[in-house]
């Protein structure tokens, strides 16, 4: 037995897929600024270089298309932290970012994000068993902005093993590219197995900053994997329907993806599709809302349909702090955006609508990650799972217990056991007077506590050419040695 949802079907999928390239045929994308014009127009693009729109031929995104590669690697320290995309793999969970707010689980007080923010996130994040993907999770607001970028880049790379996605767009592609050098060896061995990836974000409705796209084009040709991220708004910035803010998305990503894979053939995407809905109420930004479930989950199925590895938010809520809103939003939309089996699922340790960090939110939702894996995860139907012969062994009246295929089930994971969780009896509970979230700030202080321990991931002349590179100081590079 396992889930089979479909949210979609194939004559919708095909109708959003073609919107989307029509859109691009006859409205078109801004790209002001970017050099890409001339690319898009020497492949039969009409572009208009006064306003920087370009209307994209059906047949040269199609072209686009069937230049995305469906499989490849993203990469960690080693081979045992690597991520693989495919079709026939499972889903990943990772972090979102980069957001300027945390709420400080030692104090109870919101307040703006700091180095020690996305050191301490980025330390947890790595802790965490089910996280596949690190991001840039929090800014460091308390950096020099000219220092930010490198200094936050230089805090990832030597906290944790495992693949960094830089979500801010990177101001110097060379020093990305340098980076990647450091970390693999050389460009060739980067290329194999790229350790970063980048994103570079559409603007809703159909325009990309050229300056920002112009960056991530040698990012592409020298193997780095680009997450073209569209964040639609609906009944905003894209149509108030789902269906119509879903072409839209689509659109936007398959023009980006155009303009990179024109650049560089083969060029390694993610379509990101990161959309709400504008509440007409209140006036405010939802991501926890049913129908960005809704259209995650379409996204994620035409996505496919096309070829393409996506990435959807499915662990966000409107919540601003860890209570009841915050479960049933956050259990709603995972379930929903993992039934359509993306290959990325972000929002991991965010509340707010991806507005604030919260510590003990990533320990709890390393435990929603786990379970929603259990709900998706294959269950066994069989002569032996069925377990005839030991029913009928223990006869009317008996107990399963005391025998050894249960013992040696539970240990292998039959049934899913939380850690944050509360299944105490009400007494006990009672009695011990703590809280689930209690529970989860407890965790923070241990895990951050194991992983100061650990030794650093990389070498001492690594972390010297990093520092060089990022122009950290020596208290940060001493920090990074655990000196």
């Amino acid at each position: 037995m396992r889930a089979n949802t479909t949210w979609l079907s194939e004559a919708e999928k095909g109708l959003i897929a073609d919107q989307a390239l029509e859109l691009l045929a006859t409205v078109g994308m801004r790209f002001t600024g970017s050099r890409a014009l001339l690319l898009l127009a020497a492949r039969g693009a009409s572009v208009d270089y006064a306003t920087g729109i370009a209307r994209l031929p059906r047949e040269l995104v199609e072209w686009t298309i069937a230049q995305c590669p469906r499989s490849f690697v993203m990469a960690g320290l080693t081979e045992a932290d690597d991520v693989v995309l495919g079709a026939d793999q499972p889903f990943h969970f990772a972090p979102s970012g980069c957001v300027a707010k945390t709420l400080d689980h030692r104090t109870g007080l919101r307040r703006a994000s700091t180095l020690l923010d996305v050191r301490e996130a980025t330390a947890l994040l790595d802790e965490m068993p089910e996280l596949d993907l690190m991001w840039t999770q929090v800014s460091a607001s308390d950096v020099p902005l000219d220092e930010r970028e490198l200094t936050e880049y230089f805090t990832l790379l030597t906290e944790t093993s495992k693949h960094v996605t830089f979500v801010d767009c990177p101001s110097d592609s060379a020093a990305v590219l340098r980076l990647c050098e450091v970390l693999s060896g050389d460009l060739e061995r980067s290329r194999r197995r790229p350790r970063v990836s980048t994103v570079v974000t559409a603007a809703s409705p159909l325009q990309v900053d050229g300056t920002v796209l112009d960056i991530h084009l040698p990012l592409a040709a020298h193997g780095v994997p680009i997450e073209v991220y569209t964040m639609t708004i609906a009944g905003a910035t894209s149509p108030v329907t789902p269906a119509g803010t879903v072409a839209q998305g689509l659109a936007e990503f398959l023009g980006v993806a155009t303009a990179l894979q024109i650049a560089a053939p083969g060029a390694r995407l993610v379509f990101c599709f990161g959309s709400g809905v504008l509440d007409m109420l209140r006036t405010t930004f939802s991501l926890g809302c049913l129908e960005s479930a809704l259209m995650g989950a379409m996204a994620a199925e035409v996505g496919h349909y096309l070829g393409v590895p996506t990435l959807i938010p499915g662990l966000s809520t409107d919540a601003k702090h860890a209570g009841l809103q915050n479960g049933y939003e956050k259990a709603l939309k995972a379930a929903t955006v993992c039934g359509a089996n993306p290959d990325i699922v972000t929002g991991w340790g965010l509340i707010d609508s991806h507005n604030t960090m919260s510590l003990p939110q990533s320990v709890v939702d390393n435990e929603i990650a786990a379970m929603v894996r259990r709900l998706n995860a294959p269950v066994e139907v069989s002569a032996a799972t069925l377990a005839g012969e030991a029913i009928a062994a223990v006869g009317p009246g008996g107990g399963f217990l005391g025998l050894k295929d249960t013992s040696r089930r539970i240990r292998a994971g039959e049934h899913y056991l939380p850690s944050v969780s509360n299944r105490l009896s009400y007494e006990k509970w009672l009695e011990e007077g703590t809280t689930e979230y209690d529970t989860a700030c407890e965790q923070v202080d241990l895990v951050l506590a194991a992983h100061a321990a650990r030794q650093p991931y990389l070498s001492g002349a690594q972390l010297d050419e990093l520092a060089a590179i990022c122009h950290v100081g020596d208290d940060i590079l001493r920090r990074a040695r655990r000196e």
